[in-house]
């Protein structure tokens, strides 16, 4: 094989699905278990893809001749066929990591029913905003071992963030709430949760649990 041949056959075999994991996961997370499984993943695509477009690939092949195009086909009609091979790919893995991350019903036939690894990834996924309720396992910290905040765009400062699979699980929440230091219910005033003009970083390993709770209107 030489290396035109062996170009085009990484190309067409390994390429597509390859650039359909990138997008996927940039959009969604990094939520292949391990390499093998992202290895096995963008093969799969591969191969569906190839399906869907075996005339253009039979094509391809049979104007190749010696292992080098024909001069006729060189580069002009050759070249928006190596684009539809990268391009496709790319914008579907978009289109269903963007999906996956807003939780829309048809993303789950590609992905599965539960895509994220984690329960962490689960819920920090999720594009809205949030209330998290949290109990620390040092009680000397915040409110007698209480925090609670939002988990939602800044309106000062960097947004609220929360580390994804495979990293160790760390949080970010850019506002914080005043709490009662006994029961860790949030204080309002006048209905209205009292802001305290700065946010906190933590690690999972500090924490004993956290409640979630939705914004209303989302």
């Amino acid at each position: 094989m030489g290396s035109f041949e062996a170009l085009l056959a990484t190309l067409l075999g390994v390429v597509p699905g390859a650039l359909y994991t990138w997008e996927l996961e940039k959009q969604a997370g990094a939520w292949g278990v391990n390499l093998s499984d992202r290895v096995l993943r963008f093969l799969g695509v591969s191969v569906l893809f190839h399906l869907v477009l075996a005339p253009l690939t039979w094509w391809l092949i049979r104007e190749s001749r010696h292992g080098l195009p024909p001069t006729h086909v060189f580069p002009w009609l050759l070249w928006p066929v190596v684009a539809v091979y990268a391009l496709v790919p790319a914008l579907l893995g978009h289109v269903v990591g963007v999906g996956t991350r807003r939780r829309r019903p048809w993303s789950r036939r590609l992905t599965g029913p539960a895509p994220a690894p984690r329960a962490w990834d689960q819920v920090f996924s999720y594009e809205g905003s949030f209330w998290l309720r949290i109990r620390l396992k040092d009680t000397s910290g915040g409110e007698n071992g209480w925090f609670a905040g939002a988990f939602s765009p800044a309106r000062r400062g960097p947004h609220s963030y929360a580390s994804g699979f495979p990293h160790d699980q760390d949080i970010y929440l850019a506002e914080t709430v005043e709490v009662d230091p006994v029961s860790g219910r949030i204080r309002l005033v006048e209905g209205r949760p009292q802001f305290r003009g700065v946010g906190v970083l933590m690690r999972w390993e500090e924490i004993a649990y956290a409640e979630v709770m939705a914004v209303d209107g989302e």
